[in-house]
């Protein structure tokens, strides 16, 4: 039977080995870049708040911060879910019957160092959606 070795990380999220064929899924950069212009833009939000028409009540007039509130975590929900589809699919793609995550506990100790980058995501949440998806696609995962 086929194994799949993948490795979770900062730089490349998911970094996929099966059998001779290497794959990289997701950039450190696309994510960073999105979460950065959502906190921004709930920044301006803030800001504007107070010139906003009075009168109207606080719930009114905070509704364009209530808006970006929730949105940088559903972002990140999002792409946990697309970089654990795609790992899954190419599992399935390639028949592997066993799922490897390597060297994962040094790295979730590397990565509660730097609190920025993790901030509202960790690989408990990325492992816990490749298990599922996993189950369903009656791939053995097992952690190294």
């Amino acid at each position: 039977s086929v194994i799949a070795e993948a490795s979770l990380s900062l730089e490349v999220p998911v970094t996929v080995k099966i059998g001779k064929e290497q794959f990289q899924i997701g950039t450190k950069e696309e994510f960073l870049h999105r979460r950065l212009a959502i906190q921004a833009a709930r920044r301006r939000a803030q800001m504007a708040s107070p010139y906003n028409r009075g009168g109207k009540g606080r719930k009114r007039s905070m509704k364009a911060v209530e808006h970006y509130r929730d949105l940088e975590t559903d972002y990140i929900q999002q792409k946990l879910h697309l970089y654990s589809r795609k790992l899954i699919d190419l599992c399935v793609k390639y028949r592997a019957a066993t799922l490897l995550l390597v060297n994962q506990q040094a790295k979730e100790d590397l990565a509660k160092e730097d609190e920025f980058l993790l901030r509202n995501w960790g690989y408990s949440g990325l492992k816990e959606k490749i298990a599922y998806k996993a189950e369903r696609a009656g791939i053995e995962v097992i952690e190294e």
